[in-house]
């Protein structure tokens, strides 16, 4: 599904919804002789996001469940006389004072991408990739001609409410809220070369994929553009089919713990987890072409469509589990195989992947997924102990997903495996599952609960239990808002 054109002044009631405020406030105050009073500033918003179901399931190919939530990213912008970039952060970096990166235009336009990324991983600029990124990107792709001398530079102030390394898209958002803003002054919702909300979630991924050098899927991205208040985005990522919302039922919520412990979407783990899938989506479509060969069928194309959501989990375990090697070298499946279709990530030759550990993971989580959305769905014409039952059998599902996550993905963490089994322990004041969330080793639980006292009561003897055996304290995150395409850019 597309999403249909956008105005570039659509929402009055946008710089009154945090943190647009507290980042215009900061502005006036501290950066009065980078933004002229003189001149009206852009804003534009965009929330984190919390990962219901699907996961790391997105880059091969699943259904995903999304939320909005209330917290957000925040851009400010406006144009310079010179030809210069220069960004101020106001607590991506350091909450105390302005952080700033400034580059120039020319020089901007001028490198190539891993160059571009060297740079931004000198310390203290990391920060500046989500957003320089983008500007790149518009560039890279043609929409931007930033050699152009009539190309103004820019002043761009950001500020963020998303928790950073919590798994809860603090990039995604910081992406969107600035492509959005980008785009509006550039023009680019209502010419020739139109950006429609899909495009421009498409275009943050690259940023982050090329300049920021992480390999993440698109779900946070669209989620932070597309994502409608109060309701689940539901995405069929191949590579981005977007569903109508699932609506909450009434009476329930989706709230996360961020167990702070911080992860990482481009470590070690998370890249081995990737290449992994992928490596044993080639060796089945190998074994395929093997069956079809003995049939004498010749195999024209992938029964997967590249993607190991489209294979039947029964036929996996039937037909193909027990032809993948449990473990194997990096080095031997290239000479074997050759290199995987995914862009994101390289076999590495010394490194040992968990093959079967991933299959077992993507293939089986995807059918989780889709059963934990049909069982919400039905939920809505349900009353009493069939809706009970309904809601047990989403969040059983959302405990099988943290389970796998641990044992096949290896992308659990100690932390949060104690939130999911507190949250067990008090199922029924009305929590009725929980689950990592994201790309997982640290970050955020996602939690299915009725919106009542008692579960609101057991959320805090979890956060008050969790401190005390781990002397971490948790946050709870509750609240959702609309993605940056529904709320658009406005002047101040």
């Amino acid at each position: 599904m597309k999403a249909a054109a956008t105005t570039v002044e659509p929402a009055a009631a946008l710089p009154d919804i945090e943190p647009v405020p507290a980042l215009l406030a900061r502005v006036r105050a501290e950066l009065g002789e980078q933004f002229h009073a003189s001149r009206p500033i852009r804003v534009s918003r965009a929330p984190g996001r919390l990962d219901v179901m699907g996961g790391i399931a997105d880059y091969t190919g699943s259904l995903v469940c999304e939320f909005p939530l209330a917290c957000a990213a925040a851009v400010a912008l406006q144009e310079r006389d010179d030809r210069q970039v220069q960004v101020f952060s106001f607590n991506l970096y350091d909450e105390h004072k302005p952080f700033t990166f400034r580059i120039p235009l020319d020089a901007l336009a001028s490198h190539l991408p891993e160059i571009l990324r060297r740079e931004f991983e000198e310390p203290g600029r990391k920060w500046a990739a989500y957003i320089v990124g983008c500007l790149y990107v518009l560039h890279e792709q043609e929409y931007v001609d930033l050699h152009n001398p009539t190309t103004k530079g820019l002043s761009v102030a950001v500020r963020g409410t998303v928790p950073l390394g919590a798994g809860l898209s603090s990039s995604a958002a910081l992406e969107v809220a600035s492509m959005m803003n980008l785009a509006a002054h550039f023009n680019l919702f209502s010419n020739r070369k139109s950006v429609d909300g899909l495009r421009l979630a498409e275009l943050c991924q690259r940023a982050e994929n090329v300049i920021v050098g992480a390999p993440c899927g698109i779900m946070d991205q669209v989620t932070s553009c597309l994502g409608e208040e109060g309701s689940l985005l539901r995405m069929i990522c191949q590579p981005h089919d977007v569903l109508p919302p699932l609506r909450l039922p009434e009476g329930v919520r989706v709230l996360g713990i961020n167990s702070n412990v911080k992860h990482d979407i481009g470590g070690p783990a998370y890249v081995r987890t990737r290449c992994a899938a992928f490596m044993g989506h080639k060796i089945i479509l190998e074994k395929m072409r093997e069956v079809g060969a003995a049939m004498g069928r010749e195999l024209a194309a992938d029964p997967m469509r590249g993607y190991l959501a489209n294979l039947d989990p029964d036929d996996y375990k039937r037909l193909f589990r027990p032809a993948c090697p449990e473990h194997m070298s990096g080095g031997d499946f290239l000479e074997t195989y050759g290199a995987t279709i995914d862009p994101a990530t390289t076999v590495e030759p010394d490194v040992t992947y968990a093959i079967r550990h991933a299959l077992d993971h993507h293939v089986l989580e995807a059918r989780r997924v889709r059963r934990f959305a049909e069982f919400l769905e039905q939920t809505h014409d349900l009353t009493g102990k069939a809706r009970g039952l309904n809601l047990d059998r989403c969040g059983h599902l959302m405990y099988a997903s943290h389970q796998s996550y641990t044992t096949d993905a290896m992308l659990g963490a100690e932390e949060c495996d104690l939130l999911v089994k507190l949250v067990r322990r008090r199922e029924r004041p009305g929590l009725y599952g929980a689950r990592i969330t994201g790309g997982g080793s640290g970050g955020t639980v996602a939690v299915l609960a009725d919106v009542s006292e008692s579960a609101d009561a057991a959320i805090g003897e979890i956060v008050a239990e969790y401190e005390k055996q781990t002397g971490r304290q948790a946050d709870v995150l509750a609240g959702s808002s609309p993605g940056a395409w529904h709320v658009g850019t406005a002047w101040v």
